[in-house]
């Protein structure tokens, strides 16, 4: 029929043609039930019309199956420095004598290198599993001036006291590993928490004592052969034991992401770590600086503390 030839090309052409056709030649020339369907085919391809037009004007959407994301998985590479502090209980029997060199090895401190490679494993998008490893030297020492009994070089009899400049430094090197976690609370803070373990590898003890009266001729004792000195140097390297040959720790940090990239960050850092002892307790020990003034005395080193300050400096890579 004409009607139904027009109103199949209304659909696949242009709804506008279909309303004209229609109503030229359908309304006057056609039963009223043809027509009545013609207005109803009409009607309801105005409407697809409009909500094709309306509701989807780019067709309809196209649905993306689901992936869950994948979690980052970081490498670092991290250099900075230590600040070193060390303490240590000094029991002197039976008396303490005045002023001498053995008590700057009450306390000391002093800056060391480290060295550490990370690697983080993500756990959620604000947290990673932490994992490092790394090679870290501590050093620290302490100076200042003291006294000792001085023995003149020509007639040891004649002893005054004179004042002396001391220093010291202990240094011990580790190879380190440990393990944490981290939480970034924003896309650039980095809060980190976890243990370390450090092996004891060497170290070294360097002591320095010179008379600083540049008017006495005279000279202090050496314990160790007898003899009189205006300068004495001495190195010496501790065994384990004394030294621990490991130590345990806790470290707490907090560091900056900065973005290099788009899979490159720098992270600056500063972390504490609060270690164990690094040496049983030493003595005791002669303390004969004023052997000849004040007497001889005994000293007990114990409870030596040694924790650092690190701040530190890493590239780290997304892979």
């Amino acid at each position: 029929m004409p009607c139904l030839q027009e109103l199949a090309a209304a659909l696949t052409l242009h709804r506008l043609v279909a309303v004209l056709v229609c109503s030229s030649a359908g309304f006057r020339m056609m039963p009223a039930f043809v027509t009545t369907l013609c207005l109803l085919a009409l009607l309801g391809s105005a409407t697809a019309t409009a909500q094709e037009d309306i509701l989807r004007p780019r067709g309809a959407p196209t649905v993306t199956p689901w992936e869950e994301p994948t979690l980052p998985v970081l490498l670092g590479i991290e250099a900075g420095g230590n600040w070193n502090m060390a303490s240590q209980t000094m029991g002197y029997s039976p008396f303490q004598p005045t002023n001498t060199p053995s008590r700057l090895f009450k306390s000391g401190s002093g800056f060391s290198p480290t060295f550490n490679v990370h690697a983080d494993i993500g756990l959620t998008p604000q947290t990673g599993l932490v994992i490092h490893a790394g090679y870290d030297i501590k050093q620290w020492g302490n100076s200042g001036t003291v006294e000792a009994d001085c023995q003149d070089l020509s007639n040891p009899t004649v002893v005054r006291v004179v004042p002396i400049s001391a220093e010291w430094t202990f240094a011990a090197h580790y190879i380190t590993l440990g393990a944490g976690l981290r939480y970034s609370p924003t896309p650039q803070l980095w809060l980190s928490g976890g243990f370390t373990a450090h092996f004891h590898r060497t170290n070294r003890q360097e002591e320095k004592y010179t008379v600083t009266d540049p008017a006495g001729n005279c000279g202090f004792v050496n314990p160790a052969d007898g003899n009189l000195y205006r300068t004495l140097e001495v190195a010496s390297e501790w065994n384990a034991p004394p030294v621990k040959s490991s130590r345990v720790g806790v470290e707490l940090g907090a560091g900056y992401r900065i973005a290099l990239g788009r899979k490159l960050w720098l992270i600056p850092r500063l972390q504490f770590q609060l270690l164990s002892t690094f040496r049983e307790d030493l003595g005791p020990v002669q303390d004969l600086w004023k052997q000849f003034t004040e007497g001889p005395a005994t000293v007990v080193q114990r409870d030596a503390s040694q924790h650092s300050l690190q701040l530190l400096v890493g590239l780290w890579f997304g892979l």
